[in-house]
């Protein structure tokens, strides 16, 4: 598909960018598309380039040493990553793949730094993200630094039938490396809150029964 002005303005981190400003940044992105489970980059790479998601969904995660692995955030359509290595210089901080089929645009990182400098429709927008972001973070560690796997897979949970276009086939696995634990307690916790009536397995699914007492569970009474 042919990048526009049309179509970088759609993006929220150039919607207020006029069109003369627009048709100045529109040589310097490329776009990429990747399939369901494909690497777009990894953790410690050499950051060479901005992404922002036109279509799809991403996951970024970090793997420890032993080689756990905990997801940081699935991000959308208008979100971005790659915003701390092309502004410090630093390599990447998460590695990222592809949720489903995804459509990005990709600014190199030389060209994105002097879009920051001379639009302050831009620098902006960026600096709210980057706000954003660190406050997000500080809820994810103090959510495994204060509360118990139980809390934590109850808020997952209820975040989930809050966000359908999530992926809602989630294995154990998949939900330990995103609430900060292992496989085996996932599943100790959700035949506790089936046992207790606040879920039930469906098909591969769990359907919260009891919103309340789940929301109970949630904050930690």
């Amino acid at each position: 598909m042919t990048i526009t002005v049309q179509t970088l303005s759609q993006l929220p981190f150039f919607a207020r960018l006029d069109d003369d400003a627009l048709r100045e940044i529109v040589p310097h992105v490329h776009e990429r598309t990747c399939s369901r489970g494909q690497v777009v980059l990894l953790e410690g790479d050499p950051c060479q380039a901005v992404y922002f998601i036109v279509r799809g969904l991403v996951r970024t995660h970090r793997t420890s040493l032993e080689g756990r692995e905990h997801v940081l955030a699935y991000l959308g359509p208008g979100e971005s990553f790659g915003l701390v290595p092309a502004l410090d210089g630093g390599p990447h901080l998460s590695s990222v793949d592809a949720v489903t089929g995804t459509t990005l645009y990709i600014i190199p990182c030389e060209h994105f730094r002097r879009i920051v400098r001379e639009h302050h429709e831009v620098a902006l927008p960026v600096l709210e993200h980057l706000a954003a972001e660190v406050r997000r973070l500080s809820d994810v560690v103090e959510d495994l630094a204060l509360h118990t796997v139980r809390t934590r897979l109850a808020r997952f949970l209820l975040a989930q039938a809050e966000h359908p276009q999530l992926p809602h086939r989630w294995t154990q696995e998949e939900i330990a490396a995103h609430i900060g634990t292992v496989r085996e307690m996932v599943g100790r916790t959700l035949r506790a809150f089936a046992a207790s009536g606040l879920i039930r397995r469906q098909r591969g699914r769990v359907v919260v029964v009891d919103r309340e007492g789940l929301e109970r569970e949630a904050t930690g009474r």
